[in-house]
């Protein structure tokens, strides 16, 4: 992506806002179950006066409730009529956003259809499916389903539960997943720790849905294994820091505030915090601390399960007693369901504390293998970024097949990938795959930057592009600069003839001291102006301007002075024969006497390369800048364009992009290519530290000051 220093040309007057339908009763009309169900609780409430007072109060409320006692009594019809009930007033306050939240929500992605039957039946199978639960525990001698037996309950959370999970499940990956798994998790501990009638029947709702959808699940990705260790040591944390505040109850038993120790609590809280982050970047050694830990509970709640079945075998029956061995026997179920999901996935964590690719044969080191990199450029040919790889702050990633490399840099723990890879056509996509694989593997977390059409084509199944920028492509053969869209590149050339203004091609490192001289002020000065280091990744420097192969393009005066240089990247066919170049540096003198001096300097390189053959010329992409107004766009993308308007003050993207119309170029996307939105934060700052890896943190600051002045 090219530098400049083009001015802005005037800003277009804003288009005049179009009107949009209303939203509101779009959304109305998509989810008319959710406000039926509204108002029919609404009514009963009014109707029972259970909207102002307690409807536990009430005479009839235990005729109507549901519940074991309920239908002992052959009252199965409670299953309805206890759904419209709310126990206190202040349950109308939750149901007004959980009702969206559950059923809205399903109904506004899957249609009311699968609403209506996902409440209803997930009502049904929570409230009939808890209680055979409830009594076959109390049958067993359960003191906890002992206590709950005797109970009866009203509310339609169950069916709405039903409903969050269908919605949940209807999410695309990887959210749909996540989403499961955050609400399995946080039933699976409701009914261990809280242990009410509504926990369990919540829990029933859930596994209901579950197991319907139990078709749909694919075999999880190695990043998802990782999270779901990640969400079960946070959840494990967040249990021990409640206990130790707050009382519970549950199956195991009861334990009351201040049986656990709070600093204790926090100690170790702090200890598997440091672990589950070692779990989500797949680090082994976190791995083998997860699996002691694990070990240990499980064992520890085994036996607090013995003891609680066996009180003679031990002196349980004092109250501190109790309540340890209630806590161990709760945490080491779920400790269990850790391990067997760390011993199943223990491929996912394989990565060292010094994170390095399988299959690298040494080349992960920044400009190791230059040379072996720069022959498979040449050898198999590639993108418009490609020449970019053989730059010394990449590294590169040898895989089994000897004529490709991907080149990347790693900051943040983000591999960022540097364009496509550099590979045969048929052979582009199991490169990236490949690559993709060994980058996870080790603990990275991997975007592809500049990516073109094919390598989204062949990006792994659920990743996204996003398009970042916007190549800009001249095609040379039978180029003329003739006709009314020519005229100000045509304006340019011939008030250059008139000057005296003289273009020639130049290999920098063989010129002269005093044009190197030249050239290197020019340059100085336009850096200086940023108040930042030189950007780097895809923009070069005088540094990588040296290479022999890269072609400068000068424009100076009769006298030798320089009024300005472009510097012009190969891009290779395969064999090793030149078809295009890509523009990199693209700098003038500060109050030069020449003002139109890119245009010309473009236009000259046109047509030079033109009568050699070439056969096209990438004027490189703006970042955040398109020509097709954004139409279509997502809502990232629409963020991004919001962006590119808020920088434009303090960079100029869009308008060096709408300078490069001047040339009457074919556009061609250049997209970000990520695994998941969860990622786009850190792949941010990564972007920044690889374009800016020498700014210190106050310049940075500064920089960000002066977006928008």
């Amino acid at each position: 992506m090219s530098q400049s220093t083009a001015t802005a040309p005037d800003v277009a007057p804003a288009p005049e806002p179009r009107r949009r339908p209303n939203r509101v009763l779009r959304l109305v009309a998509r989810v008319p179950f959710t406000l039926a169900l509204m108002a029919a609780m609404l009514v009963v409430g009014i109707l029972t006066g259970t909207l102002t007072s307690p409807a536990t109060e009430a005479d009839w409320y235990e005729h109507f409730a549901y519940g074991v006692p309920s239908f002992a009594d052959d009252r199965w019809w409670t299953t309805v009529t206890g759904t419209f009930l709310v126990t206190a007033p202040w349950g109308y306050v939750i149901l007004l956003f959980l009702i969206p939240a559950g059923v809205g929500w399903l109904e506004f992605r899957r249609g009311t259809g699968r609403a209506a039957a996902y409440f209803a039946g997930g009502q049904v199978i929570a409230v009939i499916g808890a209680a055979i639960l409830i009594a076959g525990f109390a049958e067993m001698g359960s003191t906890w389903a002992g206590h709950l037996v005797t109970q009866v309950d009203v509310g339609p959370s169950g069916g709405i539960f039903a409903c969050l999970a269908a919605a949940a499940a209807s999410l695309p990956s990887p959210w749909r997943g996540r989403a499961l798994l955050v609400l399995t998790a946080f039933t699976l501990v409701s009914v261990l720790f809280l242990g009410s009638m509504a926990d369990v029947e919540h829990a029933m709702a859930v596994g209901m849905v579950l197991l319907i959808n139990a078709g749909s699940f694919q075999r999880p990705t190695v990043r998802e294994q990782r999270f779901v260790a990640f969400v079960m040591i946070v959840t494990l944390v967040v249990v021990q820091f409640i206990a130790s505040v707050a009382p519970t109850t549950g199956p195991f038993g009861q334990t009351y505030v201040g049986g656990t120790d709070l600093f204790d609590v926090l100690f170790d809280g702090v200890i598997a915090v440091v672990v589950a982050t070692g779990l989500r970047r797949g680090y082994r050694v976190a791995w083998i601390v997860s699996i002691v830990l694990a070990s240990f509970n499980v064992l520890a709640g085994a036996l607090a399960v013995f003891f609680i079945a066996h009180p003679d075998v031990l002196d349980s029956g004092d109250y501190e007693t109790r309540e340890g061995l209630a806590f161990a026997a709760a945490t080491g179920f779920l400790w269990a369901i850790l391990l067997v999901w760390m011993v199943a996935c223990r491929r996912a964590f394989r990565a060292r504390l010094r994170r390095r690719l399988s299959g690298d044969r040494g080349a992960d080191r920044p400009g190791a293998r230059l040379d072996q990199t720069r022959a498979v450029v040449e050898r198999t040919g590639g993108g418009v970024l490609s020449w970019m790889a053989t730059w010394r702050d990449n590294r590169h990633y040898f895989g089994s097949d000897d004529d490709s490399v991907v080149a990347y840099q790693t900051h943040q723990g983000v591999a960022l990938v540097l364009g496509d890879p550099i590979a045969s056509p048929e052979a582009s996509g199991a490169s990236l795959r490949e690559f993709i694989g060994a980058a996870e593997g080790a603990g990275f977390t991997v975007s592809v930057f500049g990516a073109s059409a094919a390598s989204v084509a062949a990006m792994p199944d659920g990743w996204r592009a996003l398009q970042i920028a916007e190549d800009t492509i001249l095609d040379l053969p039978g180029l003329e600069f003739t006709g009314k869209k020519w005229g100000a590149v045509r304006t340019a050339m011939n008030r250059a003839q008139r000057e005296d203004m003289r273009f020639r091609f130049a290999t920098l490192a063989d010129e002269p001291r005093s044009v190197r001289a030249q050239i290197h002020a020019i340059s100085e000065q336009w850096v200086g102006d940023k108040g930042l280091p030189e950007m780097r990744f895809t923009l070069g420097s005088l540094d990588e301007a040296l290479d022999p192969e890269v072609r400068m393009a000068i424009a100076e005066t009769a006298d030798g002075t320089i009024e300005g240089f472009l510097s012009w990247l190969p891009v290779f066919a395969p064999g090793g024969v030149q078809r295009g170049w890509t523009l990199d540096l693209m700098r003038r003198r500060d109050g030069g006497t020449f003002p139109p001096v890119m245009e010309f300097l473009i236009g000259s390189s046109a047509l030079a390369f033109r009568d050699e053959d070439a056969q096209f010329l990438s004027l490189s992409g703006a970042p955040l800048a398109r020509s097709d107004g954004g139409e279509g766009e997502n809502q990232i993308e629409q963020i991004l364009d919001r962006l590119g308007g808020m920088l434009e003050p303090a960079y100029g993207f869009r308008s060096l992009h709408r300078f490069k119309q001047k040339f009457n170029p074919r556009a061609e996307p250049m997209y970000l290519l990520y695994a998941d939105e969860s990622d786009l934060a850190r792949i941010g700052l990564a972007l920044v530290r690889a374009y800016l890896p020498d700014a210190s943190v106050p310049q940075l600051v500064r920089a960000g000051l002066t977006i928008g002045k």
